[in-house]
């Protein structure tokens, strides 16, 4: 038999065919593996976060303790929301020029969205519900909260626990900031804007509202202050799911115990003796609830000696005067609006629990009262400092110029600016039953434009020391309202993002496509 002997032209090409087969098989391998992988981004974007917000001011991103919060919600919360997804912020549009005047709204309301999904994509416990008004399903949802007059764009938050559904509506005013101006008004005309999305801080505060076994109950007195500065703080406390009762009377004789904390707010007319009395029986943990006050200093108010009084038995002295820092670099515009700091020094008490100030960098205040921790009268009663003044302040008579120089450096000392005083009891249970007073140095903590800046922790301070006066409970999470400029998306990019995106795809994405073609040009050619 005759053998065949294969030329070495033939093995060449087999040889070629076969490594030729090879590229081929991983060619396909590797556009089915991309194929698959924008698959599966697809799929798993609609439910978890794959993506990276590169906007300065992050306004489509989350708060990460909010995250952090909503990461760990073990009940099942169903958001509806009275609008088709796709056309929400069309029909926001529409509803907002009706009802508002708002023709300025479009960016707000599609931020809205981007952060609803959001919700959904960080907890598998929360159900995200577009329902058009317009829909035979919507008729099931108004049966369902028959209370309620919804419209388009109201949200409604549900979570049914232990055969008990609790639930709370959003509405427009709630999820965005408002703003009018009314310098036509006596013309009848009036022209109103949206200044900020609170679409995160309502949301998660609704949600903590509805899981919750808990509300807290806030009685806010204004009738003893010349000025109501109640506003910021009935909006914080309602946020964070507390109900509220301001009271105007000039009197009050009785605090029912139903309340969980009593707020003084900026008084200017002293207390009377029955009035102390109602103060005093309130705090009583002897009745077996723990209870707390919050007061706010004014600077203008002349001397109160029944309340003052009553707050020097809790050990919390009030002076006369007005701070003044004598230090420029911790001052904001003048000598009487300074940074206030944590207490880092050795505290008098050993029952002081400093965690309320853990997570507190600074407060921004002005016109400051001067406060000073003293012996309380009961053996019971502990005082401590909560923030502090630095060491170069000195007490200036009240309406002094920011020129004022009548001090020495001797006059200069430290002060407190907040207080905290408590008396600890047990019960028969040997349960721990607390009662807090937390004093203010100035009702600028809350009320004023330093209050609403982000990189101040005036909110969170005063959001802290109630929760902990009133005994509450929202599982560790704040909900300070986060107000986000929402601006065109060109006015958002920064010029390092841009030189950031530029290089990606204008040289690295290009050289690396070019080497990845060279490379296989090579290895086919040296086959």
């Amino acid at each position: 038999m005759k053998k065949i002997i294969k030329k070495p032209g033939s093995l060449r090409s087999q040889f070629l065919i076969k490594k030729g087969g090879y590229s081929l098989a991983i060619t396909a391998l590797v556009l089915a593996a991309l194929i698959i992988l924008n698959w599966l981004v697809s799929t798993l974007s609609d439910r978890f976060h794959l993506e990276y917000d590169i906007s300065p001011d992050k306004i489509n991103s989350m708060d990460s303790d909010n995250i952090k919060y909503i990461e760990s919600i073990e009940d099942e919360v169903v958001v509806t929301v009275c609008s088709a997804k796709d056309t929400y912020a069309s029909n926001m549009d529409s509803y907002a020029e009706s009802y508002y005047g708002i023709s300025d709204g479009h960016k707000y309301y599609e931020n809205t969205v981007t952060l609803l999904d959001k919700y959904r994509s960080y907890s598998k416990k929360i159900k995200i519900e577009y329902i058009d008004p317009q829909s035979v399903e919507f008729t099931a949802v108004s049966q369902e909260y028959p209370n309620i007059n919804l419209v388009y764009g109201d949200v409604i938050v549900s979570c049914e626990k232990n055969g008990n559904k609790r639930y709370k509506r959003l509405d427009f005013s709630d999820i965005y900031s408002l703003y009018t101006d009314e310098t036509y008004s006596a013309y009848g005309y009036t022209v109103s804007s949206i200044t900020g999305n609170n679409i995160e801080s309502a949301l998660t505060s609704a949600i903590a509202y509805c899981i919750s076994q808990k509300t807290s109950t806030a009685m806010v007195l204004t009738g003893h202050s010349s000025t109501d500065y109640s506003s910021g703080y009935v909006e914080l406390l309602k946020a964070n799911n507390f109900e509220v009762d301001v009271f105007a009377d000039n009197v009050i004789n009785d605090i029912p115990d139903s309340y969980d904390i009593v707020v003084i707010m900026a008084p200017t007319g002293d207390f009377l003796d029955d009035e102390i009395k109602a103060l005093e029986s309130f705090l009583d943990s002897g009745k077996g609830a723990s209870k707390g006050i919050m007061y706010f200093a004014d600077p203008t108010s002349p001397s109160l000696p029944n309340l003052e009084g009553f707050l020097s038995q809790w050990g919390i002295d009030i002076e006369e005067g007005l701070l003044f820092e004598t230090y420029s670099g911790n001052t904001m515009g003048d000598p009487v609006t300074m940074g206030m700091y944590p207490n880092s020094s050795e505290n008098e008490q050993d029952e002081f629990d400093s965690s309320i100030i853990s997570d507190i960098d600074f407060c921004l205040t002005g016109y400051n009262v001067p406060l000073k921790t003293g012996t309380p009268t009961d053996s019971l009663v502990k005082v401590n400092a909560v923030m502090n003044t630095l060491e170069t302040v000195v007490v200036a008579p009240v309406g002094a110029s920011a020129s004022w120089d009548g001090y020495t450096d001797s006059d200069k000392a430290q002060y407190q600016s907040v207080i905290e005083s408590k008396k600890l009891y047990y019960n028969a249970e040997n349960e721990p039953i607390t009662s807090y007073i937390y004093a203010f140095g100035s009702v600028e903590y809350i009320q004023s434009e330093w209050a609403e800046n982000s990189r101040v922790s005036n909110k969170n301070l005063v959001l802290a020391c109630t929760e902990r006066a009133s005994g509450s409970d929202n599982g560790g999470m704040q909900f300070v309202t986060k107000k986000i400029t929402n601006e065109s998306y060109s006015d958002s990019v920064t010029e390092s993002s841009t030189r950031v995106i530029r290089i990606i795809f204008m040289f690295i994405i290009p050289i690396l496509t070019v080497a990845a073609g060279i490379f296989v040009y090579i290895r086919r050619r040296n086959c």
